[in-house]
């Protein structure tokens, strides 16, 4: 295989820009395949681990993510009906030097705006929006991709990070996403609307039966990411829509008044209904590697932590 023949990755999310910037490392050119009219990000706050900058730093975008992050002193978990506190983990200068970098708190946005602008510096990213994935097709020398207008894209090598509801993995596996019935609000608050008594220098979470509440600091404290999540009491359909503040109410009725203010604190919400899969014994088809969400979609991280938390009491 020739180091200069291309390489498509469809998804131009968090996941097929990380690719993209390890390939063009190996020396391949990269096609990337985004079906937005406009290469970007949604959601709201995520935290990283010092591995996550390991790999910034092997991809050439560790200074600008670090530049963009907030290095926590802790992380605590607390009991969302008493307020009782269940674990604190310091993640201060002493952790730092033992795993040589941070544990951090960042926009999404700013994690894929990193990797954005390290792709678009390589000259060997090439990018097409408003690009479809409808169909893939390989053989013993490539692999042929066909877009929404029946359009041919070929390549060395496909990358398969086009997400939960992957046309790639849906052709290869056939396996339909399955909707988990967890619901997550997120939203973003200014640091002069959120209390003074929770602005802490931590990944927090509060966790209750069948939900949780988090918040951290983001873009050096002047926002504060806010997270609830809960399991519906009805049926869902995967999906992002506007949310409601009368419903993350009527699920947190027995929420310790200290957490409870972090429901009144967004002028909006938006409402994510999750989804996962069944896990799979193999990623990799041929030249066809499923990535991220199309590889192995989770949401269980939380139930674990409540799971653990309710069988203490």
């Amino acid at each position: 295989m020739s180091k200069q023949d291309s390489v498509i990755v469809a998804g131009g999310g968090i996941g097929g820009l990380a690719a993209a910037l390890a390939l063009v490392r190996r020396g391949f050119s990269v096609e990337v395949l985004e079906q937005a009219a406009e290469i970007g990000e949604i959601g709201a706050g995520i935290q990283l681990g010092p591995n996550a900058f390991h790999a910034f730093d092997a991809l050439g975008v560790g200074e600008a993510a670090r530049r963009r992050s907030v290095f926590t002193d802790e992380m605590v978990m607390h009991d969302a009906l008493d307020e009782s506190l269940v674990a604190r983990v310091p993640t201060g200068e002493a952790f730092r030097q033992r795993f040589g970098n941070p544990y951090a708190v960042i926009h999404r946005a700013d994690v894929h705006l990193s990797l954005l602008e390290g792709a678009q510096a390589t000259g060997r990213v090439r990018f097409l929006t408003s690009t479809r994935v409808e169909k893939v097709e390989q053989d013993a020398d490539g692999v042929t991709v066909y877009d929404q207008h029946g359009k041919a894209h070929r390549g060395v090598a496909l990358i398969a990070a086009d997400g939960v509801r992957s046309v790639v993995r849906q052709q290869l596996v056939g396996d339909p996403p399955r909707v988990s019935g967890h619901v997550v609000y997120r939203a973003v608050v200014d640091r002069k609307d959120f209390p003074e008594d929770l602005q802490w220098n931590a990944a927090s979470i509060w966790v209750g039966p069948n939900y949780h509440l988090v918040h951290y600091p983001l873009r050096g404290g002047e926002q504060y990411n806010v997270v609830v999540t809960f399991h519906s009491r009805n049926a869902e359909e995967w999906g992002v829509t506007e949310g409601s503040r009368e419903e993350v109410v009527s699920y947190y009725t027995d929420t310790c008044p200290r957490a409870r203010r972090l429901i009144d604190l967004p002028k909006s919400w938006k409402r994510w209904a999750t989804a996962d899969r069944e896990p799979i014994g193999q990623w990799s088809f041929g030249r066809i590697t499923l990535l991220g969400d199309a590889a192995h979609p989770c949401c269980n991280i939380w139930r674990k932590a409540r799971a653990w938390r309710w069988r203490m009491r």
